[in-house]
């Protein structure tokens, strides 16, 4: 006894699935290519930017690393 066709043998369920992984695979490409959507742009500016490696903590900080001061 057989209930009929499930959600995966659909054609239409198919397709969306087709769909959404187009979709992925192009969202995949945008990222790749270095493109931000100007949420992260935003995001990117709110952010605390991290300073440089190798540079000294406090070195904008004023004369506090100035030996001659």
């Amino acid at each position: 006894m057989s209930l009929g066709g499930g959600p995966l043998e659909n054609q239409d369920f198919q397709a969306r699935v087709d769909k959404l992984a187009a979709q992925a695979a192009a969202d995949r490409a945008v990222r790749l290519a270095g493109y931000k959507s100007p949420f992260r742009r935003l995001l990117g500016r709110l952010r605390p930017h991290r300073q440089q490696p190798g540079v000294d903590s406090q070195g904008s900080y004023g004369p506090l690393d100035d030996p001659g001061h």
